[in-house]
């Protein structure tokens, strides 16, 4: 077996109408670039299992399947796939999601020939359960970013498209298991440049049943604080720091508004300012600003759609 450049890790629990979709997509790209997948299946109920030991006796010298024997969560699953990768080269996939043809090659050239990135990311197709196109993940982005820009923006990559270096997957193994992709992305642009390919190369499911950002929102928040705060380090300038809490509040804002939950908004400015002093009124028109800024470029790109008839949505503008 040729060494594979790319470890493809493939993360599924309940995907039976899904995983062979997306492995297919996987398969498909070894025409461009050596590769190896790997599925980590998290004590699935359904039939993935079946699925996925078929695929496997398709693509022998391709895939390798791991059937946990007791529930790890999402990022204790990621970690064990991420310590068995061979490549040079790692991307991950939710087994809900899919590829589009050319998605690695594409990414492996830019990342062969840029040095100095240490990632790269795709847009991507947003489609429901049915795999009907709703819109678009991104707006146009620049073509590379930073962590001042991660800190600014938030967490507006698709963590479905990510290809980066082998190298990172020590330090995201040395975390606790329970976290974000918001966090991953942060320390990678703490070791680089993040490349972005405008092209979307991912098809992306927008909250399906288990997705945690649909089931457990709450904890999904303080995940990100905590991301948020490992980085927020005194070596960060203060107007970024400043920055990245109003863009860390709008979003507590704009839940709390959706929700009607204006405690969770009140919990939120209170854990904020007592971890960092700073000017409230100056950090409160920020997080307005912000918050009516995003609100006002949803429902411009939801209803500009739906007034044309297209799936015109963007679903994170920045």
């Amino acid at each position: 077996m040729t060494s594979p450049r790319v470890s493809v890790c493939v993360l599924t629990y309940n995907h039976e109408r899904y995983i062979r979709d997306c492995l297919m997509t996987v398969v498909a790209q070894a025409n461009d670039v050596p590769l190896e997948i790997l599925v980590g299946d998290d004590q699935s109920s359904d039939l993935t299992q079946d699925i996925v030991r078929g695929m496997v006796a398709q693509f022998p010298e391709v895939i390798r399947y791991f059937r946990h024997e007791k529930r790890l969560g999402a990022g204790g699953n990621y970690q064990f796939l991420i310590r068995q990768v061979r490549g040079e080269y790692i991307a991950y996939l939710d087994g809900d999601d899919y590829w589009l043809p050319g998605k690695l090659a594409a990414q492996v050239s830019v990342l062969d020939d840029s040095p100095e990135c240490v990632a790269a990311y795709t847009n991507a197709i947003c489609v429901n359960d049915a795999g009907q196109m709703l819109g678009v993940f991104n707006n146009p982005l620049a073509e590379r970013f930073d962590l001042e820009a991660l800190l600014h923006r938030g967490n507006f990559l698709n963590h479905s498209s990510v290809l980066y270096r082998a190298g990172m997957a020590d330090s995201i193994c040395q975390w606790e298991p329970d976290f974000i992709d918001y966090r991953i992305h942060l320390l990678l642009a703490q070791h680089g440049q993040l490349a972005y390919l405008r092209a979307p190369y991912v098809g992306y499911r927008v909250n399906t049943t288990g997705s945690m950002l649909a089931d457990q929102h709450d904890r999904v928040k303080e995940l990100y604080w905590s991301a948020l705060c490992e980085t927020l380090t005194p070596t960060i300038d203060k107007g970024v720091r400043v920055a990245a809490m109003a863009d860390f509040l709008s979003g507590a804002f704009l839940r709390a508004f959706q929700t009607g939950r204006l405690n969770f908004l009140i919990h939120w400015w209170r854990v904020v300012t007592r971890e960092y002093k700073c000017n409230k009124i100056q950090l409160a028109f920020l997080v307005a600003m912000i918050a009516i800024r995003r609100q006002s470029l949803s429902l411009l790109g939801k209803y500009s759609g739906s007034i044309a008839g297209l799936p015109f949505r963007i679903f994170h503008r920045r």
